[in-house]
């Protein structure tokens, strides 16, 4: 399985992370991607975006080194009642949308608030996708939520960062990829990069979804006639 974009990935606009936007596009060329994704942390993290970086995203090129540019964020869900840290009028100017739980935006509670939470952001239009679902330090109920995502039209990514730094995420993701395999739901795999150094670095997710037979027509970034089917581009 291959993948041709990285559309989950940071800038040193949030100050965890280390490249430039110019840094990050060379360096999705030279993997040989065809299109790739900035998402910086809304403006609730302790080190997000402030939201203009969002609402002047519009003004970049659709092309950057050859390569579809997609203008992204990663939305902080702020709360179980699925309140987020952008408004629509700003994600309605973005190309993709990921909604994820962080400890530094919100405490962890129980599986059913976190289920809850997942629940109520599925149904916000503003939101294309849920981010590092297995982190298990918010467990849901996978099900429920795969169910919801299917019904809704969002996708679940499958993030290859969260196999090495949120420790005990395997076996939810797997849980999820079955899930996701036994009720159609498309997923995107991302590196969830910080730096330039890990922009493209699938193989942890594409090996675990091998590894269960995950049909890759579901992988929504496994070919650019997908990746184009699914944002209309």
């Amino acid at each position: 399985m291959k993948t041709i974009a990285d559309l989950h990935m940071h800038t040193n606009v949030s100050q965890h992370a280390y490249s430039t936007l110019n840094e990050m596009a060379l360096a999705a060329k030279e993997k040989g991607l065809l299109a790739f994704g900035i998402t910086n942390h809304g403006p609730e993290m302790m080190d997000g975006a402030i939201a203009h970086h969002f609402l002047c995203m519009k003004g970049l090129p659709k092309q950057i080194h050859g390569l579809r540019f997609f203008a992204g964020a990663e939305v902080n869900i702020k709360s179980y009642e699925g309140r987020i840290d952008l408004p629509p009028a700003i994600l309605e100017n973005l190309d993709f949308v990921v909604a994820s739980y962080h400890v530094e935006a919100i405490s962890p509670s129980s599986l059913e608030d976190h289920t809850a939470g997942l629940l109520n952001i599925i149904e916000n239009p503003s939101i294309d996708c849920l981010g590092h679902i297995g982190n298990p330090v918010f467990r849901c109920d996978y099900e429920a939520v795969v169910k919801a995502c299917a019904k809704h039209h969002k996708l679940i990514e499958i993030n290859s960062n969260s196999f090495s730094v949120r420790p005990g995420s395997h076996e939810n993701c797997l849980e999820t990829a079955r899930l996701c395999k036994m009720h159609r739901v498309p997923v995107i795999i991302s590196s969830d990069a910080h730096s330039c150094y890990s922009v493209g670095d699938h193989g942890a997710a594409v090996e675990m979804l091998e590894s269960i037979g995950f049909p890759e027509e579901l992988v929504v970034n496994s070919s650019w006639d997908r990746l184009k089917e699914w944002f209309e581009i």
